[in-house]
């Protein structure tokens, strides 16, 4: 399965989509705005029955959606909310992508996101809209660039990659590999990916126009086309940590490093690898009191909360 989310605090600000170097530091939503094959961490009835009292039912959990990289998180919440099993919570699961997640919020369509952080353009909608959201940090990812196992380069600065993508940088022995043309993937526009390249990397500026079969819509097929180039080596793309490590691991693909800091969990958390971001829990600031929206908002962002994020395979903001 694939899925999406985002989030901050209960103040409502609005979310700011600079160009940096380290991880966003928790900032909450104020407007109408703002992140083959996958599997399900399994979570057995016994695990289930420590982090919760099943005080939800399948009928009267509020309608969650968000981005694709966070579905085994909703499902594992759902599994350890409502008592249900693993496949039955994987089929409750509804989302429909970063974008796509905090416009439904926006318009009504849904109660509560787990979702990456939007890109400026969705960012600027929901300013516009006028509705005020509160978006809560509850785990982090990270922006990762990928290559073909066969490409010897292990290590590429922020200069590099934003160099490559904006077409000053054409062949990997520019970059200390094979005389080679670099086959750059992209994502679309909005995606959580790529406003996540453009507030670590390239910032608004102009990106080579990449061929119609390599900029891709699903963050499967970016990972499928840079590893259908493993003969040759030479393709790059780029990813969050989750989705590349969890969720769509396939042969033939690996992870580089920015300035010698290669993405881990482990750098992750502590903030040497320099493109991590949060991903959120978010509501609508005038969710009431007490409705299964803000209950379960509640308990994403309790202690509970924080071990599920851990549980599921994420970075979790509370050791």
């Amino acid at each position: 399965m694939r899925h999406f989310l985002f989030a901050a605090t209960a103040l409502a600000v609005v979310l700011s989509g600079c160009v940096a170097s380290g991880p966003t530091p928790s900032a909450s939503v104020t407007s109408p705005m703002v992140p083959s094959g996958s599997t399900t961490p399994s979570a057995s009835t016994e695990s289930a029955s420590a982090e919760s009292d099943f005080s939800f039912t399948l009928a009267d959990m509020p309608t969650i959606d968000g981005s694709t990289a966070n579905i085994p998180l909703i499902s594992l919440a759902i599994q350890r909310l409502t008592g249900v099993s693993e496949t039955d919570a994987d089929n409750a699961v509804n989302t429909n992508g970063t974008p796509a997640a905090w416009r439904n919020l926006v318009a009504g369509a849904v109660d509560l996101l787990v979702v990456y952080e939007a890109d400026e353009a969705v960012k600027a909608e929901v300013e516009s809209s006028g509705v005020k959201l509160e978006a809560h940090p509850i785990g982090r990812d990270a922006l990762v660039f990928f290559t073909n196992s066969s490409n010897p380069v292990e290590s590429l600065t922020t200069k590099q990659y934003r160099d490559i993508y904006t077409g000053k940088i054409s062949n990997w022995q520019q970059v200390g590999g094979a005389n080679a043309k670099i086959v750059g993937y992209q994502r679309a526009e909005e995606s959580g990916s790529q406003a996540l390249l453009r507030k670590y990397v390239v910032g608004q500026a102009k990106l080579t126009k990449a061929p119609t079969d390599r900029i891709t819509a699903e963050m499967g097929e970016i990972i499928d086309g840079v590893a259908s180039y493993a003969n040759t080596g030479n393709a790059l793309g780029y990813s969050v940590y989750y989705y590349l490590a969890n969720m769509y691991a396939v042969d033939g693909i690996k992870m580089l490093g920015v300035g010698g800091v290669q993405p881990t969990k482990e750098t992750i958390a502590d903030g040497s690898y320099p493109y991590a971001n949060d991903f959120f829990a978010v509501v609508r600031a005038d969710e009431p009191a007490g409705s299964p929206a803000r209950r379960v908002l509640e308990w994403l962002t309790s202690e509970a909360g924080a071990r599920t994020v851990a549980d599921a395979g994420y970075v979790p903001l509370r050791a």
